[in-house]
């Protein structure tokens, strides 16, 4: 008899699964749930399955979902936030491990999506609009003074530069 995991059942085996997760000859089942031991690369792919996860649940927002008229997100704002999140996964992910993993995925009433990563003293919330517009709010508490820096439409590279400012800053 084979059990597999993901998925969540009363013991009524209802659902083909994947992976096998035991194996047994007695009339009972055990399911064994190994824990996985966080390194470079289960990081890193751990985070990315986890934003697109965001993004496709997200994306089944209807019209006013948050119950003040709130838009659902636009197509084009999920696939322009995946695409961002790859490449940040793909340049970071190897030297920054769970660093470049966003601490946020949420939609925005406007339709679009936002993205934050960071802790003090140094965080980022980027934005991406219903149009694929990408914007940001950067703060950096690092010295004596307090800086924000919010661009509305801002390019690829000044987003990606201030992100890797953020993923490689260690907080004191």
């Amino acid at each position: 008899m084979s059990n597999y995991t993901n998925s969540h059942t009363s013991g009524v085996l209802d659902t083909q699964f994947s992976h096998p997760a035991t194996v047994t000859s007695a009339p009972k089942s055990y399911i064994v749930i190994p824990e996985t031991i966080p390194t470079r690369n289960t990081i890193s792919k751990s985070w990315i399955q986890w934003a697109s996860d965001q993004l496709d649940e997200i994306g089944k927002l209807r019209p006013d979902w948050d119950s003040y008229g709130g838009e659902p997100p636009s197509p084009l704002a999920i696939a322009i936030a995946f695409h961002l999140l790859r490449f940040v996964y793909e340049t970071f992910g190897n030297l920054a491990y769970e660093q470049s993993q966003p601490q946020i995925i949420s939609p925005r009433a406007d339709g679009g999506i936002q993205i934050e990563w960071g802790i003090p003293p140094v965080e980022i919330a980027v934005h991406v609009d219903p149009s694929g517009i990408l914007g940001y709010l950067y703060k950096d508490q690092q010295g004596d003074a307090l800086k924000y820096d919010e661009v509305q439409s801002a390019s690829w590279d000044k987003i990606l530069q201030l992100i890797a400012t953020v993923v490689f800053t260690i907080p004191k």
